[in-house]
């Protein structure tokens, strides 16, 4: 991203703009990052944050609603079925089934639930595509799904990689949030939290350690490849890195990637603007 702040950016619009949402192609805000490292609080108040700019950015959606288990698998079998008659949607179903399995994971059961899982995750961006002047954000979103098969992955050589599959799903409409921390912040918080809602807390002591380094590695590489990738695409995503400290207030993490999101909305009005010119 450009050194420019939000300041400087919104200055340069024309008078009226503001009284209207900014014309962007931008959908999604996608966090990902280690677990416990605040995606889930960080997108929350990212909502609060962005509705406090309407109009200015448009309708702003978090994801997940709340939902008991059977209601959320009913609405997810609703979205998959939905798609399926899309030979597009089928391509990339094909093309995950083909990466994890190849991959290779722990057990049948993980196999089955990361394809379920991603393959969700996939049609309801397809889904939500469509709409317009509507920021939807996602704390588990597309990469969080490449997390979860890659940190039970036998790691065997794939004919396909996530970076190829992510480029497929489209990317031009999304902001990736890296939520960059150490692992000793990340656990902490994670213990903190007194539930074992994540895999690291369900994982025996004497893994815990190689599973934390695997996701710290591949949040890592996520990262580089989409900064690498991202500027070959003709019409590319945005990423920022928003740094957690260990010391550092919910509120004050989120204040930093509300200002990263604002600032990519409005360089892509700004891009949008210029060629409508």
């Amino acid at each position: 991203m450009t050194s420019h702040s939000v300041r400087d950016l919104a200055a340069g619009l024309r008078p009226s703009v503001e009284a209207r949402a900014l014309q962007t192609d931008i959908r999604f805000v996608e966090f990902f990052g280690l677990p416990g490292i605040g995606k889930t609080t960080a997108s929350s108040l990212l909502a609060n944050g962005l509705q406090r700019c309407c109009p200015l950015v448009g309708n702003v959606q978090i994801a997940w609603e709340t939902r008991t288990f059977v209601g959320r698998q009913i609405y997810r079998i609703g979205i998959v079925a939905s798609r399926f008659k899309d030979p597009q949607f089928r391509s990339l179903l094909a093309r995950i089934a083909r990466f994890v399995m190849e991959g290779g994971q722990s057990s049948i059961v993980d196999m089955i639930r990361v394809i379920w899982n991603l393959s969700f995750l996939v049609a309801y961006v397809q889904s939500k595509r469509s709409g317009k002047n509507t920021i939807t954000i996602m704390d588990q979103g597309l990469l969080q799904g490449f997390l979860s098969i890659l940190l039970k992955s036998r790691h065997r050589p794939t004919s396909e990689t996530w970076r190829d599959i992510l480029f497929a799903i489209g990317v031009h409409d999304m902001v990736f949030v890296h939520l960059r921390g150490e692992i000793g912040v990340a656990r902490d918080r994670l213990l903190k939290r007194g539930d074992r809602s994540s895999r690291m807390q369900r994982t025996s002591p004497d893994r815990e350690l190689d599973l934390w380094s695997t996701a710290d590695r591949a949040c890592r590489e996520f990262a580089a490849h989409l900064e690498g990738g991202m500027r070959t695409e003709d019409h590319v995503g945005i990423l920022a890195a928003v740094d957690v400290e260990r010391q550092e207030l919910p509120e004050e993490v989120a204040e930093r990637v509300l200002e990263a999101v604002l600032l990519a909305c409005l360089e892509r009005h700004r891009l949008c603007d210029q060629s409508a010119q």
